[in-house]
């Protein structure tokens, strides 16, 4: 499953679930606690909060309403809440603990202090607290969202199924200085050195006139990504300014681009190329990464470009 990176965090988290379930309940038994693990968010929220409606439950777990429900129901039937009319709203029925559960807590609580002490004292020994990471993930999914966003990502693609790529045309040229404005802006606060401005406000000068070549990405008749190929030497190019529209990102219009360029060079008899990034661009050095790039230190020493703190090279 870790192979599977993210695509298993779902099945990942539900394993270690039941694998923690599993457990409690050997706990539970051996301390004689007829109480099922799985009750322990709403049992223990009425512990703390006092009795409550099933929608209140629901809000502060963070469950859903028929989730709640459904383990209310359970505890029902086996004598661990009750159910009464809100004195402020007939309508409403409030859930609460029974006298069965405040006498089992007087055996619980020990089991759940040292439950507790055992699970911190592993998170202690992670680099990386468990809990901590696991709600940072949690207030992202939610301000983000999850279905509708993968859902538009994926019209996304299928929008992007018949891109193609194409070389240098004088008509274009204006989207090979707006793409890479456009992600120098979003990264870098707009940083454009001296070698930037020349390289996109000339293009044709500073790379075709030099032996060098240039790409574009085209959908439907947009433009959503560039390359260019600069010639260093017969046997040392680089792979400079590539840029992808920001909704395109992440669907293959790079990997196209920079296959594009790198088979280009091959065909032109280099022995290298390389390139210069930055490590905040991960999706970018990922891509680098898989088609073999390896990171190296700098020739010079550093970079003329402030942002770049990568240097890359691949051996064709």
């Amino acid at each position: 499953m870790q192979r599977f990176g993210s695509l298993s965090l779902g099945s990942r988290l539900r394993r270690l679930s039941d694998r923690l379930i599993a457990d409690v309940v050997e706990i539970y038994q051996a301390r004689g606690i007829p109480l099922h693990p799985t009750f322990f968010p709403l049992f223990n929220l009425l512990h703390s909060e006092g009795p409550m409606s099933v929608t209140g439950a629901s809000q502060l777990l963070g469950v859903s309403h028929p989730a709640v429900s459904k383990i209310a129901r359970n505890m029902l039937a086996q004598g661990w809440l009750s159910k009464t009319s809100d004195p402020a709203d007939e309508r409403r029925q409030l859930l609460a603990l029974t006298t069965q559960s405040e006498q089992l807590l007087l055996d619980i609580r020990p089991i759940w202090a040292e439950i507790k002490t055992h699970l911190d004292q592993l998170q202690a020994q992670q680099q990386q607290p468990l809990l901590a990471a696991l709600t940072e993930f949690e207030v992202l999914v939610d301000k983000a969202g999850f279905v509708q966003p993968v859902l538009q990502r994926l019209a996304r693609r299928q929008q992007l199924e018949g891109f193609t790529v194409v070389p240098w045309q004088a008509e274009l040229r204006g989207y090979f200085d707006v793409l890479n404005r456009d992600w120098l802006e979003r990264y870098f606060q707009g940083e454009l050195t001296t070698q930037d401005q020349q390289a996109l406000e000339n293009p044709e000068g500073y790379y075709l006139a030099r032996g060098g070549y240039i790409w574009f990405a085209i959908n439907n008749g947009q433009v959503v990504g560039c390359v260019a190929l600069a010639r260093h030497s017969a046997e040392q190019y680089e792979i400079s300014k590539m840029g992808v529209e920001h909704d395109s990102q992440g669907l293959g219009v790079g990997r196209e681009l920079l296959l594009t360029a790198l088979n280009k060079a091959r065909e032109l008899g280099a022995r290298q190329v390389y390139l210069e990034t930055a490590s905040k661009l991960e999706r970018a050095m990922q891509l680098y990464q898989n088609l073999g790039f390896a990171s190296v230190p700098h020739p010079q020493g550093k970079s003329i470009y402030p942002r770049s703190d990568v240097y890359m090279q691949l051996a064709l």
